[in-house]
């Protein structure tokens, strides 16, 4: 529906324009004044479209994130990032650069699934923000994992994810990819007996850098730092528990 609304408010404007000229209606620019102003029109008309194209997609690209994550092809994952971008997940530290991201997904597992693996990280919720100048933009979505193997332990996980996102060479890649472990629990336990610490900095593979924010999942309660401000009143977001980096969004 966005595509063919891309298609046709454009098309639209120049015949509207077209029949003005045409048929001398009173819309028809008879004046400078008139004519700047509807140039002016067309271009906040141009900057709407070229939003609601940028918001489309970022979107997809954190659904994207998302199937590649299931799948373990981490390749792909890493392909996603920009040449400089970041990832950090849960409390295992940052690991800078697209090299530094690939190699931290070794972590998680090999490269693609063997039999009997599940890796379902379905992502949802997403607020997305873009900047002014089209160039960067900001998310907070959530994920919930299935995470385990046939006739093996088996985990569920819930988390909050603040990325950051740049564009390069007119392509939208994550610049920061950073997921504050909300919850992760043993699927046999169920959600409270089987809960268990967020993910720790790794011995085998140390981070470029320490954990950004220090803090504990479920039974802790732990809110991220909102990259945006309360859309109503304006005013920022007032959290409980530890404080978390400052955002980095407008």
């Amino acid at each position: 529906m966005r595509k063919l609304l891309f298609q046709i408010v454009p098309l639209l404007l120049v015949t509207s324009l077209g029949l003005s000229l045409l048929l001398g209606s009173p819309a028809a620019p008879d004046s400078a004044t008139d004519l700047v102003a509807l140039e002016q029109r067309i271009e906040g008309m141009q900057q709407r479209l070229r939003q609601l194209q940028d918001r489309e997609a970022i979107e997809n690209l954190i659904s994207i994130y998302g199937y590649y994550l299931d799948k373990a092809l981490w390749d792909q994952v890493a392909d996603l990032f920009a040449s400089e971008g970041e990832i950090e997940i849960s409390q295992r530290g940052v690991y800078i650069g697209k090299e530094r991201v690939r190699a931290s997904l070794n972590l998680f597992s090999p490269q693609g699934l063997a039999y009997g693996n599940l890796r379902n990280h379905i992502q949802v919720q997403p607020v997305i923000h873009i900047s002014a100048d089209g160039q960067r933009a900001w998310s907070r979505h959530r994920a919930i994992s299935q995470l385990g193997g046939y006739e093996a332990a088996s985990f569920l996980s819930g988390g909050v994810y603040e990325n950051e996102y740049v564009k390069e060479d007119g392509v939208w890649k994550i610049q920061r990819d950073q997921v504050y472990t909300t919850f992760f629990t043993t699927y046999a336990d169920g959600w409270f007996t089987g809960l268990g610490p967020a993910a720790a900095v790794s011995r085998e593979l140390p981070p470029d850098q320490p954990p950004s924010v220090d803090y504990e999942a479920l039974p802790e309660v732990y809110v991220p730092t909102f990259h945006y401000r309360h859309p109503v009143t304006g005013r920022p977001i007032v959290r409980s528990g530890a404080s978390g980096p400052a955002t980095r969004a407008p």
